[in-house]
């Protein structure tokens, strides 16, 4: 990656001040929004531009860029499109180096939007000022506390600081997984929505994730790339040093391809055609919103397993040989357990248990069982992880306690753990504090929480074991 690149990317997660053009008091309005949270979470300068103002929250309201006391690192226009090329041209006379544009009306509106759009863009690179956008929501970063994330904040949370960072196309589905993983608990490093992509391209994001020390895990939601040998070549490098790349495309279909030229003006290949190409690049493509989520929980809680062979643990026999089923169905294995392990078993099992794999502890167990049952089968060598089955309508099981008694269990474990607990209102209740607590996936089938783990071992053994061997060894 250049210098110049690089550097430019740095404006946009980690400026030390920040302009807005369009600020306002205006309730529900863009600039309301952008100005309130960058207030609230931003250390760096935050000044409003508005020519209709004096003031807004308290700061000076400026009428023009140009009237600035000092140069921004970064620019955010929410303005109507037709503004935004002479703002930028406006940007580039005082030396601002980035710019996020969340205005709508370029490309994705048609013929009149492509030269809008062209204009924005040549107004910027007559200076080198680099433009994110435009028609996205810009940036989302909790270590520095960037946010342009307009949505109202009693609808939208967003995760604390983590490791994970989130490139979207569209920016209201990218705002939404925020908040999914918000509720389930998972920090984020970065989130980028970065729209019709006009300057700054997804590659160069990614890229620059790969050399981002505050990321691990990389997640993609695209609908179309302009290069497509650049952005495999910026797969493979975030690859290469070990960072995991899930993708999740949009397009894939003949009626998905229409919605994404309308939604953000892309331009979709065959979806065959990208999806071998990233998944040759080394990346790992998923089919729904569900499994992107749960292949970032097990990713960022459990790590990668080390290999296909599961152990379970059920309170409900049916429910055992169905998971039982998926396990072989879904391209897994179930693990068969060591002597040592079936004898350990058969001393904690009443006599009507069933020692061997899938392991059926009754539907009387308590959660102490549960407790002594997963810990001896962690211990096992034959064993690579572990699916523990709670049917929750059984009397004898308590969620709470269960998290109590399993809490030092999940911390000591280097092998995964994952909660399958079907069932209704109380079950999803009590399963979602259950792995928000003790930091385990929680799927509510036996089909979600095989697909998800295989895809995570999939990544393992054709990556860490392979390619890049030599890191799993570091």
């Amino acid at each position: 990656m250049s210098k110049l690149k690089h550097s430019s990317l740095e404006f946009l997660f980690k400026p030390r001040s920040i302009v807005v053009v369009g600020a306002s008091e205006r309730p529900g309005s863009v600039g309301r929004a952008i100005v309130e949270n960058l207030l609230k979470t931003f250390r760096g300068k935050v000044y409003p531009v508005n020519w209709k103002y004096e003031a807004v929250f308290g700061l000076k309201c400026y009428r023009s860029v140009v009237e600035v006391p000092e140069t921004p690192d970064l620019a955010v226009i929410a303005t109507p499109a037709r503004s935004t090329p002479e703002i930028a041209r406006e940007l580039c006379s005082v030396g601002v180096k980035a710019c996020i544009v969340v205005s709508a009306g370029f490309r994705e509106v048609g013929t009149e939007g492509v030269k809008l759009e062209s204009e924005l863009v040549g107004s910027a690179r007559s200076c080198g000022m680099r433009i994110l956008g435009p028609n996205c929501l810009g940036i989302y970063d909790a270590w520095s506390g960037v946010d342009t994330i307009f949505n109202p904040g009693d609808r939208q949370s967003k995760p604390g600081p983590g490791s994970i960072a989130l490139l979207s196309q569209s920016g209201a589905l990218g705002a939404a997984i925020l908040d999914w993983l918000a509720e389930i608990g998972i920090g984020m490093s970065k989130f980028v929505s970065y729209g019709n992509a006009a300057d700054i391209k997804e590659w160069e994001l990614i890229e620059y994730l790969a050399e981002d020390p505050q990321t691990r895990i990389v997640a993609l939601y695209i609908e179309g790339v302009e290069d497509g040998r650049k952005f495999v070549s910026s797969l493979r490098k975030t690859l290469a040093v070990g960072k995991p790349v899930i993708v999740l495309k949009g397009g894939r279909t003949q009626s998905g391809v229409r919605a994404a030229a309308s939604h953000t003006g892309a331009l979709t290949a065959s979806s065959e055609v990208f999806i071998s190409a990233v998944r040759q690049a080394g990346a790992v493509v998923v089919n729904s919103l569900s499994e992107l989520v749960g292949l970032l929980k097990v990713l960022e809680w459990l790590g990668t397993p080390r290999g296909r062979r599961v152990a379970i643990v059920t309170n409900g026999g049916g429910m055992g040989v169905l998971a039982a089923d998926e396990v072989e169905r879904g391209g897994m294995k179930l693990a068969t357990l060591s002597a040592e392990t079936l004898e350990s078993l058969r001393k904690i099992l009443p006599p009507a248990a069933s020692s061997n794999n899938p392991i059926d502890i009754l539907g009387d167990a308590p959660p102490e069982r549960y407790r002594a049952v997963v810990d001896v089968v962690l211990s096992d060598g034959g064993v690579d992880l572990v699916l523990v089955i709670t049917l929750m309508q059984s009397p004898a099981f308590d969620p709470l306690k269960f998290v109590e008694l399993m809490r030092d269990v999940c911390n000591r474990a280097v092998k995964p753990i994952a909660l399958i607990a079907p069932g209704g209102e109380y079950t999803v209740k009590y399963a979602k504090t259950m792995e928000k607590e003790l930091k385990i996936p929680y799927f509510k089938s036996p089909e979600e929480a095989v697909g998800v783990l295989r895809l995570a071992v999939e990544w393992y053994e054709r990556y860490v074991r392979g390619v890049y061997n030599k890191l799993d060894q570091s």
